[in-house]
């Protein structure tokens, strides 16, 4: 099982871009926090992001970043640079004119969540992922993929925006990739566990079999390792417990199904391994504030 692409199916992990803007100096974005995975491409020129912890990041031209945990931040063109809200900013009159050169030509967008939450395996993400234009070019499927978004943005053609937010989802599929394939064993966090076979394995017979009763017991036996070091070592590389895990994909998968489908609760809840639908009810109210046929009746009123 492809475990990240069942993680985008359940969480509804969708591109948007806010803007595609010209900066002239002196410039400052600032970004508020949101439960979304925020993006920024420099396609032109340079700039500074601004984290709220730890030092500004200096972003060169063609640079990709993306900010997993939603925190907020400032994109400007130098240090102290006076900002003003991404709002503020997309109201302002655009002043590029046709053959006018700019400093920095930006991208800006974000991932969101179908909940209003981030994922677990999301959080657990470093708060900033860059990819250098460098690398960038170096990786001829992320090049393909970036040139295609700015292809669609420059021409505006039928259908861009659905064009535009598919490709978002192959690039974070392989910024990912190559996060992983360039970042060592001992930060990779969820992303290890999958190179880690004992665990790997535990998170697929988990999203294979979301239903079973398992225990802590069995999923280690499944995986050849004795229930203690299995406990430690998932939770180590997944950042909770394994039934901690299987308790928020059971909701994941019932929050998907309440949207997408007309079954019944009760078929729901047996299909995500509750044993009644009191059950389901109940965890479901927990883990997303209102009850399951609230959610179902308040998402299909938004889609009317």
């Amino acid at each position: 099982m492809d475990i990240l692409a069942d993680i985008l199916a359940v969480t509804r992990l969708t591109g948007h871009i806010a803007c595609h803007t010209w900066c002239d100096p002196p410039w400052g974005i600032k970004f508020e926090p949101a439960p979304k995975v925020w993006f920024h491409i420099i396609a032109a020129g340079t700039a500074l992001l601004v984290p709220p912890r730890g030092k500004p990041l200096a972003l060169a031209p063609h640079d990709l970043v993306l900010l997993p945990h939603g925190a907020g931040h400032v994109l400007c063109d130098a240090p102290g640079a006076r900002a003003i809200s991404l709002a503020d900013w997309r109201a302002r009159p655009e002043r590029k004119r046709p053959g006018e050169r700019h400093r920095t030509e930006l991208v800006c967008g974000s991932y969101t969540l179908a909940f209003a939450e981030i994922h677990p395996v999301l959080r657990l993400l470093p708060a900033v992922i860059h990819v250098p234009g460098a690398d960038l070019r170096a990786h001829a499927c992320l090049q393909a993929a970036m040139d295609l978004v700015h292809c669609e943005l420059r021409d505006g053609d039928v259908g861009a925006e659905r064009v535009i937010s598919r490709m978002l989802e192959v690039i974070f599929v392989l910024v990912l990739r190559r996060w992983l394939d360039t970042t060592d064993d001992d930060t990779t966090g969820w992303l290890g566990a999958l190179r880690d076979e004992p665990i790997g394995n535990a998170l697929v017979a988990l999203h294979t079999a979301p239903e079973r009763d398992w225990t802590v017991a069995e999923l280690a036996r499944e995986v050849g390792l004795s229930r203690a070091v299995f406990a430690k070592r998932f939770a180590e590389k997944v950042g909770e417990t394994p039934l901690g895990y299987l308790r928020k994909l059971r909701i994941d998968l019932a929050t998907v199904l309440l949207h997408d489908t007309d079954r019944s609760l009760a078929s729901i809840a047996q299909s995500v391994g509750y044993t009644s639908e009191f059950a389901f009810n109940r965890a479901f109210q927990r883990a997303r504030g209102v009850p399951p046929g609230r959610y179902r009746r308040t998402a299909s009123a938004a889609r009317a």
